[in-house]
């Protein structure tokens, strides 16, 4: 008999299933795939909506979008303040502490005063838990950006956060590269979530090559995904994070001007690069499932957008940023949804195009450069990863 059938009726089974926290309900899903069909279907955690967190990096405040539905009226929450920031707030100026990514509601955090790579922890605000993880074997150097005026480094630019969907495993992905400089690698570092250590995986593909970490990290469905630069020509390449290999993915689509035109992104689930053109306007091309060909899904004119995320479900976020002679002084984040005139069109094969008439509705000012991920509340207990994980 399989091991996910029994004589129980289907109704009884989702019964049970949804009595089960919700980590259990991500590790039994697991099982076979009658269970990951029915807790797919049926659990609300699973189709929950997610909204858009954004991380002040000035300040280190994360704020959370209340609505991002039309009927948005553009209010937001705190999500968290850390107690180092609330006692001096208005003192406290382009913080050491950085956001790396959120997972399922848990947010990976990197202090860049500690060397070398930082103090890394893992905290989940709605339980106020937080569970650092083991010190980074900084073994190779690492080289920061010298044009940004700070007393540490940045060391969570060379951080990605990552959920498998298939394993249920998180993992932190260190790749040693240089924001600014061509510096060259042979290994990353990986850790799994509940393992007492990093380890070295091969970069493979990647060996020897430059990294722009400028170009940002991201992780989509089960791979971490970064640019390197080899014999005059830019990659993307892959961590497949079930089994450990990297490969090399795909040239850029969209002839970026040069590796400052471009980033990384997400987009439904799918690898995106943003190409800010020439002309003002900003294409952002999507890889297709079978990652052999990339497609323009949007096309902005006069429009910027936030990193690493901006599109969220219907809602396409953009980024306006103040300056005040030469000095940033703020930015503000708006949300665009469809309308005649502004936003076209419905046919998938068609980029969505929004033009410069669209002023979209303010979600959040703030002081310092944002940086908008998703975000969906969470029970989840950290408090489980703390023994190391024992293979029996």
């Amino acid at each position: 008999m399989d091991a996910g059938r029994s004589e129980l009726p289907t109704d009884v089974v989702v019964e049970i299933l949804l009595r089960l926290p919700p980590i259990s309900r991500r590790r039994v899903r697991l099982v076979c795939s009658l269970w990951r069909d029915i807790i797919d279907k049926h659990t609300t955690e699973m189709q929950s909506r997610v909204t858009a967190l954004h991380w002040d990096t000035w300040v280190a405040v994360a704020h959370v979008v209340d609505d991002l539905s039309k009927s948005s009226t553009g209010s937001h929450t705190e999500l968290w303040l850390p107690d180092s920031v609330a006692a001096d707030f208005r003192f406290r100026n382009n913080s050491s502490l950085q956001l790396i990514g959120t997972c399922n509601g848990l947010l990976c955090l990197c202090d860049n005063k500690e060397a070398p790579g930082g103090a890394v922890t893992l905290f989940n605000p709605v339980i106020d838990e937080e569970l650092p993880l083991p010190p980074l074997p900084c073994t190779r150097p690492y080289i920061p950006s010298v044009e940004r005026y700070a007393f540490w480094e940045d060391w969570h630019e060379a951080y990605s956060f990552a959920y498998h969907p298939t394993s249920g495993q998180y993992k932190v992905v260190h790749v040693p590269c240089s924001i600014n400089k061509a510096y060259k690698f042979d290994a990353l570092q990986v850790l799994t979530l509940g393992e007492a250590s990093w380890r070295e995986v091969p970069a493979g593909p990647a060996e020897g090559a430059s990294c722009n970490l400028g170009a940002g990290i991201v992780s989509v469905d089960g791979a971490t995904y970064w640019v390197i630069e080899s014999a005059g020509a830019s990659w993307v390449v892959s961590l497949d994070l079930e089994n450990e290999a990297v490969t090399r993915v795909k040239g850029l689509p969209g002839h970026p001007a040069g590796p400052e035109h471009y980033h990384l992104t997400e987009v439904h689930g799918r690898l995106g690069v943003v190409v800010h053109g020439v002309s003002r306007t900003t294409e952002v091309w999507v890889l297709d499932e079978g990652r052999r060909k990339w497609s323009c899904q949007y096309s902005l004119t006069r429009h910027n957008v936030p990193r690493p995320h901006f599109v969220f479900g219907e809602c396409i976020l953009t980024l306006e940023e103040s300056l005040i002679r030469g000095y940033y002084t703020g930015s503000l984040i708006r949300g665009h949804y469809r309308q005649t005139g502004v936003w076209s069109s419905s046919n998938k094969a068609v980029p969505v195009r929004v033009s410069h008439r669209a002023h979209g509705r303010p979600l959040v000012i703030t002081r310092g450069r944002g940086r908008t991920f998703p975000y969906v509340k969470t029970m989840e207990p950290l408090s489980i990863y703390n023994a190391p994980i024992v293979n029996r």
